[in-house]
């Protein structure tokens, strides 16, 4: 079992009860003391509903601890009748058993990272309007709002830690596969290295701009974030409204995932075919200029070229707003507006690349698994730039050896992890742990967090903090990396 699994004391004595217990009374019979064994299954149900709490995953054993009680109390044998009967009952209570212990561990209370740097954690939030024309909606009179996570090094008193993942995360990742939204609740009892809104550690950090994945949870990232901003950063992590699962604003209205949008422009028949030949056409192409022509196509025209843009001018609203922040907020005079670096996460890492492109105030970016949508194909990067790539396997085509072909004109790092899957620089496979599922290979995730974490600090320290370091070693103390420095 993965470390970062908390199976509680009170659920596996409850697991062991509705496993062990009902084999028992059907084979020895009821020798055992009735009222000792009711009393003793009722304190342990209620010790785990007072300390480690209720949480849906559980249903299951309840379900069976409540039936074995019954059973106990009339003397009645789990399997008894004849063969059809004890069939039927066998099946259902092996159903209900094979739930019983496959549910807590799929959907897991888990353990974040410890992070390691000399920093405590916190965050607030700040509401960004801009007098941008909302492209999402279909009322021309939006304008553009985002909501900004500000994770930074934090003075803590008595602040309580923060729970894990804002209602907007949570009610929208639940919205996206047609949940409940009471699904994620159990996500209290997982314990973040994050305080609420405690005070800015009095000094200059410099500052990152974060953005996630779409339709993703914009602050999945705990594992990833927690342990940079505990090393000395300040993360700006952008919620790109109607585009992430939600978006919670300070009224309390969760904006969500827009599917009409969605359906009107991104998942449309034509982008499909689109995506579909591109992906063949690629893979059959037999000379390298074929495979360049059919890269230039897909990253020109497919629908992910326009959010690229649309969420590169998203980062460029934040950093129009530093210096104001810099001066009358929560961040007043805590902000080094001189070192200012993106990075971000699949389709927010092409907009980190896209940024670099519009953007001069930023010095340099990081790409975490992202396909580079959009113009990069046809330029050429002036600042430092490290893309980290989880293991594609073919047929999945690999468009950034053609989106990236002129590299930087100061430095480009290409690295990949072995055995990582796209997801595993979420936090998706510590809360979902099944591997075929979370679509993060089959790597531990606490390596990938490792290394990513390594690497992208190494990287920043080094060109925003002027600290020299090499990128390259990193593959000798890594077995499952490799990075290379790209020539232009």
């Amino acid at each position: 079992m993965s470390k970062n699994i908390i199976m509680r004391l009170f659920e596996i004595i409850l697991l062991l009860i509705s496993t062990i217990f009902p084999f028992y009374f059907s084979t020895k019979g009821y020798r055992l003391n009735k009222k000792f064994l009711l009393i003793t299954f009722g304190c342990v149900i209620m010790l785990h509903f007072i300390f480690e709490g209720y949480r849906w995953q559980m249903i299951p054993t309840y379900l069976i601890t409540v039936i074995l009680a019954w059973c106990l109390y009339k003397e009645y044998l789990f399997f008894n009748g004849g063969w059809v009967k004890k069939f039927i009952s066998g099946l259902t209570f092996s159903t209900l058993l094979l739930f019983a212990w496959s549910l807590p561990y799929i959907l897991p209370i888990f353990s974040l990272p410890t992070p390691t740097g000399k920093y405590k954690i916190g965050s607030d939030y700040i509401h960004l309007k801009t007098d941008r024309e909302e492209e999402i909606t279909e009322n021309t009179n939006d304008k553009r709002e985002l909501m900004i996570k500000v994770w930074y090094p934090a003075n803590i008193k008595n602040e309580e830690k923060e729970p894990y993942l804002n209602d907007g995360d949570r009610i929208g990742f639940a919205k996206k596969y047609g949940l409940p939204k009471s699904t994620f609740n159990y996500l209290n009892y997982v314990e973040t290295h994050t305080y609420k809104s405690p005070k800015v550690v009095n000094e200059k950090f410099p500052v990152l701009i974060f953005s996630h994945g779409s339709y993703s949870k914009a602050s999945g990232y705990y594992a990833i974030i927690e342990e940079i901003v505990s090393q000395g950063y300040i993360v700006l992590n952008i919620n790109h409204t109607y585009e992430s699962t939600g978006t919670l604003f300070p009224d309390g209205t969760i904006k969500f995932y827009n599917k009409e949008y969605d359906e009107k422009y991104v998942s449309t028949q034509q982008m499909g075919e689109l995506a579909w030949k591109s992906q063949q056409d690629f893979n059959n192409a037999k000379t390298e200029n074929e495979k360049l022509l059919v890269s230039r196509n897909i990253l020109r025209n497919y629908i992910a070229a326009d959010i690229t843009k649309r969420w590169s001018k998203d980062i460029s609203s934040v950093i129009d707003l530093l210096e104001t922040w810099n001066k009358s907020s929560f961040l007043a005079s805590r902000l080094d507006t001189n070192k200012i670096g993106v990075f971000g996460h699949s389709q927010g890492a092409s907009a980190v690349g896209q940024s670099l492109l519009e953007d001069n105030r930023i010095i340099a970016g990081v790409s975490l698994d992202g396909v580079q949508w959009g113009n990069m194909i046809d330029s050429t990067l002036k600042k430092p730039f490290l893309i980290i790539s989880s293991d594609w396997k073919f047929p999945h085509p690999n468009f950034n050896t053609y989106a990236f072909k002129n590299g930087s004109s100061t430095i480009f790092y290409d690295a990949k992890i072995e055995n990582s899957g796209h997801a595993s620089f979420m936090d998706i496979p510590l809360m979902v742990n099944l591997q075929f599922v979370n679509e993060a290979g089959t790597i531990n995730p606490n390596s990938v967090y490792k290394i990513t974490t390594e690497t992208v600090l190494r990287f920043f320290d080094m060109y925003l903090n002027d600290k020299p370091t090499n990128l390259i070693n990193l593959k000798t103390k890594h077995l499952e990396f490799e990075i290379a420095q790209k020539k232009q």
